[in-house]
């Protein structure tokens, strides 16, 4: 019998847990409900996102990891615990891969391992780049000679790595994410029809009219809003056409992002690179258009993820050392 893997993955908007048993047992926001006066979680996750606006002192929303840095330590701590505790059987006897953006800070991480190995009975723990994980669950061969490139869009930061034979041998970084576009969409909205929108609106938008290339058939979009001036409940109807140059100002910053990791390799990875190309992950790996936008450009093969902002959780299970 196989020994059991799990992966974990903390990012700034989600945390995620998979087994290699039941598959996915936990995917919720990375947000909780803190009360000052007690020192405790009362709420975690969506359940804390339906209550803002409703919440009077002592009681204070928390977002675990902002700009990928944990805030509040103390926290950040309880929120482990309770994972900990409320999934004890999955992570007994278990191998565990984590992900976190602050697990390179050594206190967070002997922390993290700590608790899941002591508190949670895992029988191991190992710390694996968010990035090399997405690559894996994007079925790119990371263990090729030739090398693979890959794209990770995160939410309030990308990442493009160079991986070869199993380990990351270029990166670049941009602050360039989902939260991003997301601000670009609230402000051009804003500044054009003078309405302001929420979140859901925005969701909306990115899913029925996001594209990055020019389409035969433009797609239009009833939003409805707040008016700037009266606050009176209005409707307007968006096309693609419109917001396109809010999707190409986002990823002509990755393009320029993968043209740097590639020029700051040798000649020979650049070339050998080409046989497997580009893997795309995250949610935006979805936007109409990426995969021609980018062959277009690098005139190498595009591979977008089937798992799209899946990537990272499905290749923690992948993983292998």
């Amino acid at each position: 019998m196989k020994n059991k893997k799990v992966g974990i993955v903390l990012e700034e908007n989600y945390t995620r847990i998979i087994s290699s048993i039941s598959g996915k047992v936990y995917d919720n926001s990375s947000v909780v409900c803190w009360n000052n006066l007690t020192k405790e979680i009362v709420l975690v996750g969506k359940d804390v996102e339906n209550a803002i606006g409703r919440l009077d002192d002592p009681l204070v929303v928390v977002r675990l990891l902002k700009n990928y840095a944990v805030q509040d330590f103390e926290i950040f701590k309880a929120y482990l615990k309770i994972l900990v505790e409320d999934f004890f059987n999955v992570f007994k006897n278990a191998e565990v891969i984590v992900s976190s953006p602050s697990s390179d800070l050594e206190f967070i991480r002997n922390f993290i391992y700590n608790i899941l190995k002591v508190e949670g009975g895992a029988s191991s723990v190992e710390f694996v780049s968010k990035t090399l994980l997405s690559a894996i669950g994007s079925n790119a061969n990371v263990n090729d000679e030739y090398g693979v490139l890959i794209l990770d869009i995160g939410y309030s930061c990308s990442k493009v790595a160079l991986i070869i034979n199993g380990k990351i041998e270029k990166s670049g970084v941009t602050i360039a994410g989902e939260k991003e576009l997301d601000d670009m969409i609230i402000q051009f909205i804003k500044e054009q029809y003078q309405l302001v929108i929420n979140d859901e609106t925005v969701e909306k938008i990115k899913w029925s009219i996001g594209t990055i290339i020019k389409l035969r058939d433009e797609l239009e979009l009833s939003i409805f809003g707040r008016d700037l001036i009266t606050n009176d409940r209005r409707v307007i109807v968006c096309a693609s056409a419109e917001i396109k140059k809010l999707f190409i100002r986002l990823f002509t910053n990755y393009k320029t992002l993968i043209t740097n990791v590639l020029e700051s390799s040798s000649p020979i990875i650049r070339s050998s690179v080409i046989k497997n190309g580009l893997f795309v992950s995250g949610d935006l790996a979805g936007i109409i258009g990426v995969k021609d936008f980018f062959e277009d450009f690098f005139n190498f093969p595009v591979t977008i993820s089937k798992k799209k902002g899946y990537s990272a959780i499905e290749g923690a299970i992948k993983y292998n050392k």
